[in-house]
Order: C-alpha cells, then structure tokens, then sequence
C-alpha cells in the first residue's frame, strides 16, 4: 500500500471513529493516532509510523506485542472452543499457577476485568465484615465503578475523611460509604480506622500508587493498622501484580494483604482478572 493509501485510510479510520466513539477514542488517549499492529516493544499506526510502546497495554505486556509463545497458546486455545461457562482444566491450572505464586493467595476467582475484580474484593469484605463502608487512598485508582471512582483526581478540595465523585452519575448515597485518607500517611490512616473501625469493612490500597511510591514502613503500618481492628486489607495489584516481583507488591515489600486483585497481566495481556486471597 502506498504512504498515500495509508494515509487515507488512518484519516478514513479518524473520520469513522469521531462518528462512533464518544470523543472519537477509546478514551485512554487521543484518537489522532490508530495502531495497525505490534510486536515487541513497537507498534505502528496505519501510516507506517514506528513508535516505541512505553504503555504496554497500560502494563500488562510484558512480555511484548505479540510475542510467538504467547500468540501460539491463545490460538490453540480458540481452536478448541471459548466460554464454556464450566471449570476447565487451563483455568484450574492457572488458579494453581497463582496461588503458588502470591503470597496471600489461597483461593482464586476469575473475572473479566480489573474494575470487576476491585469491585468484588470491595463486596467479599463487606459480606465477611457485615460492614459498609471503605476506606481508599486520595489518587488511588481502583477501577471504573461508582464505589471506585472516588477521589482520584478532585476537581475540589475536600477535608479527609469525605470522597469527591470523579464522574457524573454517582449517587450521592454512595459518597457516604466511601472515606478517603492520603497516602503514605500512616498516622492520618490509623485515626481514621480507629474512629470508624465498627462500620468499616475494609481498606482498599495500590502499593505502588500510580508513579508513587510507598513511604518506607507505610505498608507495613497498614498492615498493622488494619490488623490490630479487625479491618481486611485489600492490596489492588492490577498495576503491581506479576511486576514488581513474581508474588507482586506483596512479595517485594513482604507485606502480605487479606485479598488483592490481579487483572490482565494473568492473561498474557487478553481481558482476564481475578480476586484472591485467604480463606
């Protein structure tokens, strides 16, 4: 195809997507760029434009774009059918996988994505607790549900504990079941637990928040926090999982959560996500 052909068709493919998309994207980044295809660390966009692909599909590619062994185990399996809907001995073989490799995982539940897996740790803590709200972290991403889209990034400053909805849509009601303390503040975070311990249900972290860092010791803090009033700690190791070590955040800073959530890294990059955690 000529550089003139494919220019068209990328600018074809803008028009159409600006038609059909809500803000012409997929809503991760602009749609001024359209990627045919990748291997590796590289991806090239309709034109023929090489890029080095720092994203890895937000993280969980690690092994690269199309990588042969990968490619090859995802081919065998469709060509012996997909969603039974039933146990299946590749799923029972991967529980086993991670539950040899994450140090508090004893049990595994699959799901599609990371959102549906943060949402249902946040649930399994408040049927085992009988409690309703959870404590977050300001900054702290844990997903697109309504619960979830807390305190990411306010558009207003709010006195801890009280959660600023990031989205349109959310309920007032949920607001109310939702604190928020900062990061890598152990002494604000063990207040907060204390004063609200007999209707908390659970404390939902990122161990490596976005692009910060735990403070030394802050981990291990709500570990101890958390243990000390009858609290579930829930590690998000969507991002960490796999990553940061083998056994994930957990592993690395020997700190070992209630549940945590994994999400496509599992998956060689495919939508897979699952809860773990104790029995």
């Amino acid at each position: 195809m000529s550089a003139q052909m494919a220019s068209q068709v990328q600018d074809g493919l803008i028009e159409t997507a600006n038609r059909v998309l809500p803000g012409g994207s997929f809503g991760n980044l602009p749609g001024d760029v359209v990627i045919r295809e990748g291997r590796g660390g590289r991806v090239w966009d309709e034109n023929g434009k090489e890029y080095v692909d720092f994203l890895l599909g937000s993280g969980p590619m690690l092994v690269g774009h199309a990588h042969p062994e990968v490619t090859a185990a995802a081919q065998a399996r469709v060509a012996q059918g997909t969603t039974f809907f039933a146990n299946n001995r590749w799923g029972i073989e991967l529980a086993e996988a991670i539950v040899a490799a994450v140090p508090c995982a004893q049990q595994v539940r699959f799901v599609s994505t990371g959102s549906e897996a943060d949402l249902y740790a946040m649930r399994a803590a408040r049927a085992y607790t009988k409690r309703d709200k959870i404590l977050k972290f300001e900054g702290g991403y844990h997903g697109m549900s309504d619960y979830s889209l807390m305190s990411l990034a306010p558009k207003r400053s709010a006195n801890f504990p009280g959660a600023v909805p990031d989205s349109a849509g959310i309920p007032r009601s949920l607001r109310d079941e939702m604190l928020v303390a900062p990061f890598n503040d152990a002494a604000v975070v063990e207040s907060l637990v204390r004063e609200h311990r007999d209707e908390l249900a659970g404390v939902i972290v990122e161990p490596f928040q976005r692009i910060i860092p735990p403070a030394p010791g802050f981990l291990a803090a709500l570990r101890r926090i958390t243990q000390e009033n009858g609290v579930p700690l829930i590690f998000d190791e969507v991002v960490t999982g796999f990553r940061l070590a083998y056994g994930g955040a957990q592993e690395y800073y020997g700190v070992e959560p209630d549940l945590c959530t994994l999400g496509k890294v599992i998956g060689g990059g495919f939508p897979l996500a699952a809860i773990t955690g104790k029995t």
